[in-house]
């Protein structure tokens, strides 16, 4: 058992997520949390993300109070994947969505329970006056079984979707909940934050004088390496700037869809019709050859010299996994991915969007088409910097 009395104490509430996210043992994240900023949520991702490879995740987050905000929202689901689950919980009647509840459970049985008062921020896992209990159940106990019980009871209870009340987030559900005010992108935060703090010209807020001392507090620890924080824009206004990593950094590419991506060729009588490939800028490729695999997981075509070949690269598209092959030519100018599966998955003008996974869950990348219209596709048309050479209008990108 640890008493978390934030700041000051030996153990904070976010260097208690990290250790156990991090812990082989562990192989069950569940949580429910009234509000989640990226602010927080920077902080767990990548340890997140390397905890999917071997466990399962199911998060409950509230939207009270504009309280969580998109790019907090989306940094969870993009780490945890389409096999895990972030929902969100709100009573229309008014009733606050506010526990902060963190439970793990280990392969040797055991489990671990954080309970207290800090957020899914910043503040609420390291900065804030928060206090919190951390404590192991014994669940081969009378007592400790009914605490697990009562505890995933609840927790089951805040992602039932027959309730009306929970809803399983996505990219659309983001949108909608931006759109209706529910949550705030992180600029409108710092906006509202500094209205609150500063006031209004000539008032007594901007005016007044502090009623109390001021103490430093000391500095979080650095947030392990992530991606980016994501792009929304804020309504009739544009996405913010994205920052591009370093190519040792990069873990998705993106890049917009044109007529020699998605068409067939010709199709008059005895012509051929084009081989089913997307091309890829091999600028694009040398930018950032870890993420191809190049030229290591390469073998050369022994029927055309020169020519190197990746078969076989498993691709999860949509609901199931396709076989891509990857190859380049000496005297070609692109790098292409052929699978018919991706080439008529999409239009022109659409993005296709690539992440790494790791092989061990079954396939090397995630792949998804951005249809073109959607919010989504404006964020991650932010990424795309890069132009393609010659007179083709293709775009490119890392994140």
């Amino acid at each position: 058992m640890n008493l978390i009395m934030q700041p000051g104490s030996p153990l904070s509430l976010g260097q208690f997520l990290q250790s156990h996210l991090q812990d082989p043992n562990w192989r069950e994240f569940r949580a429910a949390i009234a509000f989640v900023k990226y602010s927080g949520a920077r902080h767990i991702i990548a340890p997140l993300a390397e905890f999917v490879k071997r466990g399962r995740v199911r998060l409950s987050v509230g939207v009270d109070f504009a309280g969580t905000t998109a790019e907090g929202l989306k940094s969870l689901i993009d780490c945890v994947g389409p096999k895990n689950e972030v929902w969100v919980y709100h009573n229309e009647i008014g009733a606050t969505f506010h526990p902060k509840f963190f439970m793990f459970k280990g392969v040797d049985g055991s489990v671990d329970i954080a309970v207290g008062s800090g957020n899914l921020t910043e503040g609420g896992i390291f900065t804030n006056y928060e206090a919190a209990m951390a404590v192991r159940v014994d669940p081969t106990s009378k007592e400790g079984a009914t605490v697990v019980a009562q505890a995933e009871s609840a927790l089951d209870a805040w992602c039932d979707v027959s309730s009306g009340l929970a809803r399983l987030v996505d990219q659309s559900l983001i949108e909608k909940l931006l759109e209706q005010g529910y949550i705030l992108t992180e600029r409108q935060c710092a906006k509202l934050k500094g209205a609150k703090a500063t006031g209004l010209p000539g008032s007594k807020a901007a005016t007044k004088k502090p009623l109390f001392a001021t103490a430093s507090i000391a500095k979080p620890p650095p947030p392990p390496k992530w991606v980016t924080v994501p792009a929304f824009a804020e309504p009739g206004g544009t996405p913010a700037e994205p920052v591009i990593p370093p190519a040792a950094g990069v873990t998705g590419f993106v890049m917009t869809l044109q007529q020699t991506d998605v068409g067939v060729g010709q199709l008059s009588a005895g012509a051929s019709r084009r081989s089913p490939e997307i091309f890829i800028p091999l600028k694009a490729r040398d930018y950032a050859p870890l993420f191809w695999g190049w030229p290591l997981q390469f073998a050369p075509d022994t029927a055309k010299p020169g020519k190197m070949d990746r078969p076989g690269v498993k691709m999860w598209l949509g609901t199931h996994t396709i076989d891509v092959n990857m190859m380049t030519w000496p005297d070609k100018h692109d790098f292409r991915l052929r699978s018919e599966s991706l080439r008529s998955a999409g239009n022109i003008g659409d993005i296709l969007r690539m992440e790494k996974a790791d092989s061990s869950i079954g396939f090397d990348y995630l792949a998804y088409i951005v249809p073109m219209g959607t919010m989504e596709h404006r964020h991650y048309l932010t990424f795309c910097v890069n132009k393609a050479a010659g007179k083709s209008e293709k775009l490119w990108g890392y994140y």
